[in-house]
């Protein structure tokens, strides 16, 4: 079982800054970076790529703020309208990773990028967020902020009032010991446009899926009684799975991709 432990505050110029806040900017600046050089790899100007991506993870922390306030704390909107536009609160991560990817396709377009050249920049994205992500749930985990259901599972942790599962713990676990590697393992060879897409939903969404079910003090909807993030589980696995058969498939044919998707 794991011990806690208590996330470092740090007092910077009067103020205090929590380890949380130092990983997410962390978590940011890895994710620009990568994404801005691997976006170079595939023939993307470096600064089209940092333009993309800059508002992507703005627009991609909107959502994540969105989502929040009017799935998970619906109370809180209908107390105070205004948290709505409060977008440095509270966040869904599921928000901002969905959101994200929504707002970089719609920013490739608005940039006047080709439906291939879209599809190819967001793989990029796809392939870098594990990476990223490792330091965000890293935060997460240390500032205990999904706490999971009472047990005494060797993967729990002794939290002050019992042991019980850290969901941030869990999640940062798969990430680290087998996400992650994995797509640095299988970035040894080429693969085709959409692949890295369609891979990160399809492995992501259903351990996302069981990790919410262990979940305590979140609204669940309908009959079924799911989260929200478990609907939009659903909705990702399908989505990864379709992407990943339509993009192997269509190297099957021998369908050739756009030359400005190789890497250079």
């Amino acid at each position: 079982m794991f011990p806690y432990v208590e996330q470092p505050v740090f007092h910077v110029l009067g103020r205090d800054v929590a380890l949380f806040q130092v990983l997410v900017c962390v978590a940011v600046v890895v994710g620009h970076e990568g994404v801005v050089r691997r976006g170079v790899r595939f023939g993307f100007e470096r600064d089209l790529s940092s333009s993309i991506v800059t508002w992507t993870i703005f627009l991609g922390f909107v959502f994540s703020h969105l989502v929040d306030v009017t799935l998970y704390t619906p109370e809180r909107l209908r107390e105070n309208p205004l948290e709505l536009f409060k977008i440095w609160g509270s966040m869904s991560s599921f928000g901002g990773i969905v959101g994200g990817m929504i707002a970089g396709w719609a920013v490739c377009r608005w940039k006047g990028l080709s439906a291939a050249r879209q599809l190819a920049f967001i793989d990029v994205v796809a392939f870098v967020f594990p990476f990223a992500w490792i330091f965000g749930r890293l935060g997460c985990a240390l500032a205990h902020d999904h706490p999971g259901v009472a047990s005494d599972h060797w993967l729990a942790v002794r939290f002050p009032d019992g042991p019980r599962f850290d969901l941030g713990l869990l999640e940062l676990l798969y990430t680290l010991l087998f996400l992650a590697p994995l797509f640095a393992l299988l970035d040894r060879r080429p693969r085709p446009v959409g692949f890295w897409l369609g891979l990160f939903f399809l492995l992501y969404c259903p351990v996302r899926f069981v990790l919410d079910t262990l979940r305590t003090g979140d609204p669940r909807y309908g009959p079924i009684a799911w989260t929200p993030g478990q609907f939009v589980c659903v909705a990702g696995t399908l989505f990864g799975a379709a992407v990943l058969v339509a993009v192997l498939r269509r190297r099957a044919a021998g369908a050739l991709e756009p030359a400005a998707s190789r890497p250079r």
